[in-house]
């Protein structure tokens, strides 16, 4: 019996299964707080005590941004990017409102938006990917919180 090789491969397996768990927690962790922009640096930092390295963060933050379950982005200049879960495909058919203040982001489904999107189409020759276009500003929320102070 080569023993060798089935330690190798006992190792493989574990480490799958150990890649997968933490994938698990990473995403879990994002859809928990689908409200809130976390960093990859947050995200690591509240899995610390799972043993879920930034590495491992940022690579699945990664995969998960070009599978469209997580948004990337960038709210100002020299700040670090911030994720959001995106819910999949309830995404892809509006456009969204991300808060600068809270980071909360908003679907909006808007007619108006969409004669827009028509009108840019026909008479510019150009297809908006509404699931990618994203309007930043201040939520109604923030905007009463910053006129009551």
């Amino acid at each position: 019996m080569n023993f060798n090789f089935i330690f190798k491969n006992y190792r493989g397996v574990i480490k799958v299964s150990y890649n997968t768990r933490q994938r698990e927690l990473i995403l879990e962790y994002i859809k928990e707080n689908a409200d809130s922009h976390l960093t990859a640096d947050s995200i690591a930092d509240a899995l610390k005590p799972e043993q879920v390295g930034k590495t491992t963060v940022y690579r699945y933050l990664e995969k998960l941004c070009e599978q469209h379950l997580v948004r990337k982005y960038i709210l100002s200049e020299g700040k670090s990017a911030c994720y959001q879960y995106s819910g999949g495909e309830e995404c892809h058919d509006h456009f969204h409102l991300k808060c600068l203040k809270c980071g909360r982001l908003i679907h909006l489904e808007c007619d108006y938006l969409k004669d827009i999107a028509a009108h840019i189409s026909v008479e510019h020759n150009f297809t908006i990917d509404s699931s990618r276009t994203v309007f930043y500003g201040i939520c109604g929320e923030c905007a009463k919180q910053h006129d009551t102070k």
